[in-house]
C-alpha cells in the first residue's frame, strides 16, 4: 500500500494561516478532485459514503479497526457499503491490509481524512494518533468522535492545524459557527453553557410525558441517539466531553487541556426525581441537562437545572445549544445533526467547506 511519491500530497501550514482557511492556502487547486480516506464504516461512515454526491472527492482508502482497503484509483464504494452494513469485516475484502489505522493514514498521504469513528474514552490516544497523522501529513480532518477534541482543541484550532480541522459533526451540527465566530469568542466570551447531550432531553421529554425512563431510552435507541456506550450518555459523560471541547475551544491554550472529565461535576439522569420532572412540567416548566462553565476554568459542570419554557436553553428534544456569554448578551449556536444521517451531513459539510465545493446538499 506504499503511496506513489508522484501522488500530491497537501503541505502542512503554519499558524498565519489564522483566517480559517489554511487548507486552501496550502497550495491546493480549489478544483481540481481530492483524495477522501474514510476511518469507521460503521453506520455514520456508510451514511457519508453514500451522500457525497457531487463533492468532488475521491474516496481512495477506508479503514475499519482491523484493517484498510486501498485503491488510488478509487474504491467500489456501494459494493463496500454493503460488505460493511451485512456485517463483513475489511479483514476479508481482497487485497486489505492489516495495518494500525494511524500508520495506514500515513501511508495513504490523502488530501482529506474522515473520521467517522464513534466517541470512545478508552480510545482518546488512538483517536489521537489518528488524528496527528493526518494533520502531520497536512490533511483536512473532520472529525464525529469527541475524545480527541476535547483533549486537542486548542492545539488544532489555535496551532498549526489551524483551518484544517472541521468539528461540525462533534458539536451536533454547531461547530461551524463556533470555528467562524473563534476569534471574537475567544477575545469578549465570559463563560460557556450548553445543552450538548440530545438523548438526556429526549429521556426528560419522554419522563414528561408519563413514560418510564427504560421506555425513554428504548425511544432514544431507536431514534438512533445512544453512544456506542449508553452510559456515557446517562451518566453525563458524553456532555461533560462536549462541555470539555468548547471550554477548551474559547478558554484553553496550546500546550493546556480543558479540566479533565474526572474533575466535572456531573448528573446521572438515574438519579433524577421523576416526579419533579413532571411536576416542573405541570408548573409550565421544564428540565435539561446544562453544562456550564467559566473562563476560569474551576467551576465546570453538568447539572439538571429548571427552566422556563422559553429559555433559549430549553432545546426541544431535536437538537442541541450551544451559548456564549458575551458582554452584548448570550449567543446561541443550535444544531441538528443528529442520529446516523445526520450526523453524516455535517461531516459532509465540514468537507464541502474545505474543499470550497459549490454543490448541492
Amino acid at each position: 500500500m506504499a503511496a506513489s511519491p508522484h501522488d500530491p500530497r497537501p503541505q502542512p501550514t503554519g499558524p498565519a494561516a489564522s483566517s480559517g482557511d489554511a487548507f486552501h492556502s496550502s497550495g491546493q487547486s480549489p478544483g481540481r478532485t481530492r483524495t477522501l480516506h474514510l476511518l469507521g464504516p460503521g453506520q455514520v461512515g456508510r451514511a457519508f459514503l453514500q451522500q457525497l454526491g457531487e463533492l468532488p472527492v475521491r474516496v481512495v482508502a477506508i479503514s475499519d479497526a482491523r484493517a484498510t482497503v486501498f485503491d488510488r484509483e478509487g474504491l467500489p464504494l456501494d459494493a463496500i457499503v454493503a460488505h460493511k452494513a451485512a456485517g463483513g469485516s475489511l479483514l476479508s475484502w481482497p487485497r486489505a491490509e492489516a495495518i494500525p489505522t494511524a500508520l495506514a493514514v500515513r501511508i495513504v498521504g490523502a488530501d482529506v481524512v474522515v473520521d467517522a469513528t464513534p466517541t470512545d474514552a478508552a480510545g482518546t490516544a488512538a483517536a489521537l494518533q489518528r488524528a496527528h497523522a493526518a494533520l502531520q501529513n497536512g490533511a483536512f480532518l473532520a472529525l464525529c468522535g469527541k475524545n480527541a477534541f476535547a483533549e486537542a482543541a486548542p492545539e488544532w484550532l489555535l496551532g498549526a492545524p489551524r483551518g484544517r480541522v472541521g468539528v461540525h459533526a462533534v458539536l451536533g451540527g454547531a461547530g461551524q459557527p463556533l470555528l467562524r465566530e473563534l476569534d471574537e469568542l475567544r477575545e469578549h466570551a465570559r463563560a460557556v453553557v450548553a445543552v450538548g447531550n440530545v438523548t438526556t432531553t429526549v429521556l426528560v421529554d419522554a419522563i414528561e410525558r408519563g413514560a418510564s425512563l427504560a421506555e425513554g431510552i428504548a425511544e432514544a435507541q431507536a431514534r438512533g441517539l445512544l453512544e456506542a456506550d449508553p452510559t456515557l450518555d446517562l451518566d453525563g459523560s458524553d456532555a461533560a466531553t462536549k462541555l470539555r471541547c468548547v471550554w477548551g475551544a474559547v478558554f484553553g491554550a496550546p500546550g493546556h487541556t480543558a479540566p479533565s472529565a474526572e474533575a466535572i461535576a456531573r448528573d446521572d439522569i438515574r438519579a433524577l426525581d421523576v416526579e419533579l420532572v413532571r411536576a416542573r412540567a405541570r408548573a409550565g416548566k421544564t428540565t435539561r441537562l446544562v453544562a456550564r462553565g467559566s473562563r476560569a476554568g474551576h467551576d465546570l459542570r453538568v447539572r439538571f437545572e429548571e427552566l422556563p419554557l422559553g429559555s433559549p436553553l430549553a432545546a426541544p428534544p431535536d437538537r442541541v445549544v450551544y451559548g456564549y456569554e458575551l458582554p452584548a448578551g448570550l449567543r446561541l449556536h443550535t444544531g441538528l445533526a443528529l442520529g446516523h444521517t445526520l450526523t453524516a451531513a455535517a461531516l459532509r459539510a465540514d468537507v464541502a467547506a474545505a474543499i470550497g465545493a459549490e454543490v448541492r446538499s
